[in-house]
């Protein structure tokens, strides 16, 4: 987790709090129920409700003002989970059991489905515009895992153009609506809702690319999931991708670091005219530790 102020550290804990308690429309189905808050009692990394927090104090306004949007775009993030591991096949997922394992596939789809109405409706009272945002990157999100799909059933090639798209719909496009949404709730001007959007980009990038590594070296500790192999099903790895272009495994790896820390970089540019650089820029160093992942090799 991203080591966060004390005022984004109560409001990440509201989240915690009232992420089962926010989706408080009754069911008549109790399946669907029971499917719906499966994830929502596990709490996960909260990646990106804590960018939300961390995207409002760099432009100066309150986090505790977001908690219920950083709640609606971790159902939105909850809800692709669901229906990702309806096509990946898995069966665990923050270490039990997914819905669709649990409850079915019909279950499971349509819990992603309530998820998503849930989320647009905890977001509309920020405005028309946090709504149209969260439904573009949802949009995006869809045309990557589409992609990636795709990839792995081998009617698209694995080649470095098509990585970097899947990981920015994929991946980026919900960390950087995140980090720049309460900008956008605020109608705070291109200038700074396009650089939150830029640097939240490159940090999605940097995210999947570690993911990729973490996949690719084997840690459970930092926190691959149990058979998920990229390689063994072919899905869109940039290690795997330098491998295929003929590099060893370590030298793939060490040249995936390198590319991680770039886009770090990136984002810390990106960031560098906003209020508590500073503080931005050592929670993401924490998190993007090149050490943590050499350690492996």
């Amino acid at each position: 987790m991203l080591h966060i102020s004390e005022n984004s550290m109560v409001a990440l804990q509201e989240v915690k709090n009232d992420l089962s308690g926010k989706f408080y429309w009754s069911f008549s189905s109790k399946n669907l129920e029971k499917s719906t808050f499966h994830l929502l009692n596990v709490n996960g990394k909260l990646l990106r409700p804590t960018l939300v927090f961390v995207g409002a104090e760099s432009v100066g306004l309150n986090s505790m003002k977001f908690v219920n949007l950083a709640i609606a775009i971790e159902y939105l993030h909850i809800s692709s989970l669901v229906h990702d591991d309806i096509i990946d096949k898995d069966d665990t997922r923050r270490g039990i059991e997914t819905v669709h394992k649990r409850y079915g596939i019909e279950n499971a789809i349509l819990a992603g489905d309530a998820l998503i109405s849930r989320a647009v409706a905890l977001s509309a009272p920020y405005g028309e515009n946090v709504v149209k945002r969260i439904a573009e990157a949802a949009f995006l999100m869809c045309d990557g895992e589409s992609m990636d799909f795709c990839t792995q059933r081998k009617s698209i090639n694995m080649t470095h153009e098509n990585y970097m798209e899947i990981a920015k719909k994929k991946t980026a496009s919900l960390i950087s609506a995140s980090i720049s949404i309460a900008a956008v709730s605020e109608k705070m001007g291109e200038g700074v809702i396009g650089g939150l959007s830029r640097a939240g980009e490159s940090l999605g990038i940097a995210f999947q690319v570690r993911d990729d590594v973490i996949n690719s070296i084997g840690s459970f500790e930092l926190g691959r999931r149990p058979g998920n192999d990229d390689k063994a099903f072919n899905r869109p790895n940039i290690v795997s991708i330098l491998e295929n272009e003929g590099e060893s495994k370590k030298n793939a790896i060490e040249r995936s670091i390198q590319m991680m820390l770039q886009h770090v970089r990136d984002a810390i540019q990106a960031l560098s005219e906003f209020e508590k650089i500073n503080y931005i820029k050592k929670i993401i160093a924490a998190y993007f530790d090149e050490e943590d992942l050499r350690k492996y090799l």
